[in-house]
């Protein structure tokens, strides 16, 4: 089994926020897959289901960003058997956006989210998938650039790195992490 979190920050206030990058790819993998994420699951928003024939729980925590490891610690300590596996996927501002980075493992690289996940657990040995939400220079403030939306201009690319995000999960589960990263890492929407 898979477990596949999708970071980001529940409530309408957060919606379309670079921060909830994370949110938008899983919510897309599900809607992909008819995985109805509708269930109350250790303080996540999940559903379950199967992609490639492996059984799958999505999930989206309800415990904000920062608090993200209480969820994902409920869900791996209840959920997770032998052989089972699980995959982050979360916004990265040192990524332009556009472009993906799968990981093996690793440290957080001061996201807030993987820092809470891997304090809970206690290891950094899951791998995560990083979107790039970089648009502009970001000056000062990360937390208010994270935070905010988009710009108009910016949606449909932003809508482009979702598929590509949620295409490279998908190549993961049915051709592993090697392949995924062979083929995803260097490639930005547009190209092939």
């Amino acid at each position: 089994m898979k477990i596949i979190i999708g970071l980001g920050n529940p409530g309408p206030e957060y919606k379309g926020t670079k921060h909830n990058i994370g949110f938008e790819v899983v919510s897309a993998l599900a809607k992909e897959h008819g995985i109805k994420m509708n269930k109350r699951l250790h303080f996540s928003v999940a559903g379950k289901g199967k992609i490639a024939g492996e059984d799958v729980i999505l999930a989206l925590p309800q415990t904000y960003m920062n608090l993200s490891g209480h969820a994902a610690g409920e869900i791996c300590g209840r959920e997770m058997k032998e052989g089972c596996d699980l995959i982050v996927v979360c916004d990265d501002i040192n990524i332009e956006l556009g472009r993906i980075r799968l990981r093996r493992s690793g440290s957080s690289g001061g996201h807030k989210g993987l820092t809470s996940i891997i304090g809970t657990l206690g290891r950094d040995d899951f791998p995560r998938l990083r979107v790039g939400i970089a648009t502009d220079v970001h000056k000062g403030d990360i937390t208010r650039y994270v935070l905010s939306p988009f710009k108009h201009k910016e949606k449909r690319n932003v809508a482009h790195v979702v598929n590509l995000a949620k295409d490279a999960l998908i190549c993961m589960i049915e051709e592993g992490m090697e392949k995924a990263m062979t083929k995803f890492n260097k490639r930005k929407i547009g190209t092939s």
